[in-house]
């Protein structure tokens, strides 16, 4: 069903489409060793770029904000935290998207840097994800991207700069109906304007020993890639080296397969991904793209009332999911890294497993400006191809929680610890545009679960004691964000979300 709301008309076909999209939890965070050097100072760049949209040149702001460490020792990785690309689009740019009926959009950001040191370069990918804005012509639109970036390692001593150089932005505008434009995705490449300083940080490195580590710059505006004054050029092995994150080393250019059911006039499919954080591990990983079919259940109408000026509509509905990966109930396997013992690099393949059918259940009350799905899920998670420091660890073929994984706050409805709980809220602002989580155009669900004890894991010896000290434990936080979904059970699908062999064509991309 559309449960998307607005306009009475926008209500005529009730039972065409929905979506929902379970929630999985990658149970493992992508920790630094201890050999890396944590940021103490804060910096904050102005950066002006000039944009290439469809129309032409867009002149737009870009604030880079992040932490760095004071200075560094050779050979130590240096790790920029707290990063904050803020992109600022003037009306003119809002104008373009506006034009494709897009109602809001979510951005992404590649922002390429320059790292500089003793006249030798490389380059670091800076990728970030922002959410959703409502635009609204006249006015600009602000989009605050996230996300990890790569660790920098100095190979000698001597100043080490970060500068800004190019930076493409992808947007994907949704109408106010839900679906996506047309074009779904737009690419935008930007270019500083000429003579801009783009300088991002200073970073004094120093040798390894216990001497310590030169000044910084007293030039801090100069350029990053010439060589400082009366040094030689360095050889190309003496650049920085460049360590991308996990969860940066190989973005979902690709789903897994997700045909809907096309007998069944409320089937659904949708493609889902986000980030899950572990408490015990103090960081976040990816959980990949995964595949989730739903039947919608019968509507439930508590209330509805149409006169001149008003429209009003209370709508419940109950619908069942489950996850598809290959014709089974789980998640594509997917591999996590985390740090056993504080200190041990371990490996290894998760998948999840669910133990039944996902339960859905949405109240949309368009009175009062307020939507809700609750989505409930049994999942297991199973560990498998296990390495120690890049050694295998045989843990067998029945690694896993010895419960389903559960929400670690009071379920609202059923109060019990077999299943998990996800919330995707949906609201109306004074402006009217309702903002956040319905049923016909994804959007984000949040939670807290639990992770149980483990099972089964080892062969002639007992690992259980291993992963659940390393991972097991309460309030480890979830965000999930689904895409718009296909209605692969209606032949035409009004929004044209669906592929021809009836796949969602939205991927979407995680959100913190």
């Amino acid at each position: 069903m559309s449960t998307d709301p607005g306009p009475a008309g926008r209500w005529r076909s009730i039972r065409s489409r929905g979506a929902v999209a379970a929630a999985a939890v990658v149970l493992a965070a992508i920790l630094p060793g201890a050999d890396v050097a944590r940021g103490d100072q804060r910096t904050s760049a102005e950066l002006s770029y000039t944009c290439a949209f469809p129309g032409g040149p867009h002149p737009v702001k870009v604030q880079v904000a992040a932490r760095f460490p004071a200075r560094a020792a050779t050979g130590t990785a240096i790790r920029p935290a707290e990063v904050t690309t803020s992109v600022t689009l003037p009306d003119a740019a809002v104008a373009e998207l506006t034009a494709l009926r897009a109602a809001t959009t979510g951005a992404t950001t590649r922002l390429t840097t320059e790292v500089a040191q003793n006249g030798a370069t490389a380059q670091a990918l800076w990728l970030g994800t922002a959410p959703s804005v409502p635009l609204t012509p006249p006015g600009s639109a602000v989009f605050r991207a996230t996300g990890e970036v790569p660790t920098v390692t100095a190979t000698s001593p001597g100043d080490l700069t970060v500068t800004a150089a190019g930076l493409t932005l992808a947007f994907r505008p949704v109408t106010t109906e839900g679906a996506a434009t047309d074009p779904a995705t737009l690419s935008v490449p930007c270019t500083p304007i000429p003579d801009a300083k783009g300088l991002l940080a200073t970073v004094p490195v120093g040798a390894a020993s216990s001497s310590p580590a030169p000044p910084p710059s007293p030039t801090p505006g100069t350029s990053a890639t010439g060589p400082a004054a009366g040094a030689a050029r360095r050889t190309p092995e003496s650049a920085p080296r460049i360590a991308v994150p996990k969860a940066q080393a190989g973005p979902a250019t690709t789903a897994p397969p997700c045909r809907g059911d096309t007998t069944n006039p409320l089937a659904l499919a949708a493609y889902t991904t986000g980030y899950s954080n572990v408490t015990k591990l103090g960081g976040a990983s990816l959980v990949p793209v995964f595949c989730t079919k739903v039947v919608q259940g019968p509507n439930q109408l508590k209330r509805i009332e149409v006169r001149p000026g008003v429209f009003e509509l209370h709508l419940l509905q109950n619908s069942v999911g489950r996850l598809d990966y290959q014709g089974r109930a789980q998640t594509p396997p997917g591999p996590a890294t985390f740090l056993t013992f504080g200190f041990m690099p371990t490996t290894a393949t998760m998948t999840l497993e669910a133990n039944g059918p996902l339960s859905i259940e949405s109240d949309l009350n368009n009175t009062a400006g307020h939507g809700e799905t609750y989505i409930r899920a049994s999942l297991v998670l199973r560990i498998s191809d296990v390495k120690v420091n890049g050694t295998p660890l045989d843990v067998g073929a029945n690694c896993r929680t010895s419960g389903p994984i559960y929400s670690s706050e009071p379920d609202p409805a059923r109060n019990t610890k077999d299943h998990m709980v996800l919330l995707g809220v949906l609201k109306k602002g004074t402006d009217t545009v309702w903002r956040g989580y319905s049923l016909s155009r994804g959007g984000p669900l949040d939670g807290s679960v639990t992770i149980p004890p483990f099972t089964g894991c080892g062969v002639g010896e007992d690992l259980n004691p291993l992963f659940t000290a390393a991972v097991s434990g309460a309030a480890n936080t979830v965000k999930q964000n689904q895409g718009a979904p296909c209605a692969s059970g209606i032949e035409d699908d009004p929004a044209q979300l669906c592929t021809a062999d009836k796949q969602p064509t939205t991927i979407p991309t995680p959100l913190r």
